[in-house]
């Protein structure tokens, strides 16, 4: 009685333990707090080794009781088998010679796949890796395959771990001379009844002549290939939840977009397991698995269904378990550069088919996109590789403006005030702008024009509040658009004097390059029409009025 007790608190004790191994996975998929103790280094290089030791010492113990996906399958198995319920991989029967052949072959494929560099592939069979995109989904593909899966563990038992897992076979390897082994004593105990192989075969229901093959048809296996099929080419995307609409064609990168917080791309390639917990992260839902044979299952920016958002903060990095992305502290995301936009001129609409679109300059967050008679210039060092522009391109079947990766992502923060001062200044100098604009540490609006009419149209815009104005010339009459506008700071290569003291009247910093007693006409031989015919008024609202009226009339008096 005491050594049947004994071994029933030891099953429960390996139960709650393969449950408690089940959890820590999901938690680390989920980003619960369960296996944030495992992303610390160099816990990961320490439970790896720890898992060969085991294997070398106790047997295939962690394929018995903690590899996620053999306990997944297990339980499935439990639940159909209740009564012949019998753990495969920890009795360790005889193998079939098929059986041996194809485990051996996946391994040796595996193997060659990581040392040549195609590690996408080759940790795509691992479990730890198949158990993160079946807890996360990659759409109907991966789902159609997880259901086979179960079925297949739910009327076969460990078929995966018994035929597939390269891991499996490695520690089989070593639990072969292990001081404890975890298997079955044909010499002692065993009568062959064999009740076990009908409980957990690893093949199809057995046949007498050995001749048996599987038990799936062909309409079957047609009927999946055309279930798949049929998933596929359902998902879309829907405009503003009415209408269906076609997404774009994927555009050829020089180099793919790697998620922010990256480490360099080499080392990125090699970290990365392909487990998909950023992807599952992702709040803006642009990370996607590659499917390029190099970085198979790796994750790389798909801007055709969103883009990275300014606001999050580092989700998918948060969510690596492998160090392939790290958290950037105390670094706002709009610092961190990804990579940057470049135009096409052949495929956008304004050039093949004349439409005056500018959704690529009115989506960008950071205004790196400015138009230029019509078309878009991209500031590459301003643009941070977000995708917003390429998202919200309508060019098809290929976006006109896709983003190029770095290979090792910059972090850029904004400049200081003086020196977004003088950048500004700078345009305004070479004749590209006459009045410059900048919002959040970064250039917004540039204009050109004669006198006040280019502040006038950014008051009319309400473009001026809160924000920095540099200005050719900052007389009177500038002072006051400024004001009503709402301006935060001013700054003018040339500034009269009575300009500058109106603005610190009220509340206004102001800078010049120059200051000077008066505002001249082009000519410097007269005081600025514009300046006579504010000098008279203190009130900025009211100067402002009266600057609209003469400029209404060609700059004629009342």
């Amino acid at each position: 009685m005491k050594t049947q007790a004994k071994t029933w608190w030891t099953a429960i004790a390996l139960r709650l333990l393969a449950l408690a191994a089940l959890a820590v996975t999901c938690g680390a998929f989920y980003g619960l707090p369960t296996a944030k103790a495992l992303r610390i280094q160099p816990a990961p290089t320490l439970v790896f080794l720890a898992v060969l030791l085991s294997a070398a010492v106790v047997g295939r113990f962690f394929c018995a009781w903690l590899c996620p996906l053999g306990v997944l399958q297990s339980v499935c198995n439990a639940l159909t088998h209740p009564k012949t319920h019998i753990r495969r991989v920890c009795t360790r029967l005889p193998e079939t010679k098929r059986q041996r052949i194809v485990r051996w072959s996946v391994f040796a494929l595996a193997v060659v796949l990581i040392a040549t560099g195609f590690g996408g592939i080759g940790w795509a069979l691992t479990p730890y890796s198949l158990m993160g995109k079946a807890l996360i989904g990659f759409g109907p593909g991966l789902a159609l395959a997880a259901g086979v899966l179960v079925l297949a563990a739910a009327t076969s038992g460990r078929i995966w771990c018994n035929w597939v897992c390269p891991a499996g076979t490695l520690f089989d390897v070593l639990a072969r001379k292990a001081r404890f082994p975890n298997r079955i004593n044909m010499k002692d105990g065993c009568v062959n009844c064999r009740k076990c192989f009908a409980a957990q075969a690893p093949s199809a229901k057995p046949t007498t002549d050995g001749k048996g093959g599987a038990n799936v048809t062909r309409r079957e296996t047609l009927s999946g290939i055309g279930l798949f099929a049929a998933a596929e080419l359902a998902e879309k995307t829907v405009d503003g939840g009415y209408a269906p609409v076609s997404l774009p064609g994927v555009p050829k990168r020089p180099a793919e977009v790697l998620p922010p917080g990256s480490v360099e791309r080499p080392l990125f390639n090699r970290l990365c397991v392909g487990c998909g917990a950023c992807v599952a992260a992702c709040p803006g839902k642009c990370l996607a698995p590659s499917t390029s044979l190099r970085t198979f299952g790796q994750p790389q920016m798909d801007f055709r269904r969103g883009h990275c958002r300014l606001a999050c903060p580092q989700r998918c990095a948060a969510a690596c378990p492998a160090g392939a992305l790290r958290v950037l502290e105390g670094v706002p995301r709009r610092d961190i550069h990804m990579g940057h936009a470049i135009w096409k001129k052949d495929r956008c609409l304004r050039e093949t088919e004349g439409v005056p679109c500018t959704a690529c300059s009115r989506k960008c967050p950071v205004k790196a996109i400015a138009l230029v008679d019509g078309f878009p210039v991209v500031d590459k060092d301003r643009c941070i590789g977000c995708g917003a522009c390429e998202h919200v391109c309508p060019a098809r079947p290929l976006p006109a403006i896709f983003v190029k990766g770095f290979d090792r992502q910059r972090i850029v923060r904004p400049m200081g005030t003086e020196d977004l001062i003088a950048e500004m200044a700078t345009l305004i100098r070479r004749g590209e702008a006459s009045a410059v604009v900048a919002r959040n540490g970064a250039i917004s609006t540039r204009e050109s024009g004669h006198g006040v009419q280019p502040l006038l149209g950014l008051l009319a815009a309400d473009k001026l509040r809160g924000a920095l104005v540099v200005d050719k010339v900052i007389g009177r009459a500038a002072a006051a658009i400024c004001i009503v506008g709402g301006v935060r700071q001013v700054h003018g290569l040339l500034m009269g004097e009575e300009a500058k003291r109106f603005l610190a009247a009220h509340g206004v910093p102001a800078t010049a390059d120059r200051v000077v007693p008066k505002i001249l006409n082009r000519d410097l031989s007269a005081s600025c029409p514009l300046e006579a015919r504010v000098a008279d008024e203190t009130d900025p609202q009211k100067m402002v009025e009266a600057l609209r009226r003469f400029l209404s009339r060609g700059g004629i008096p009342d």
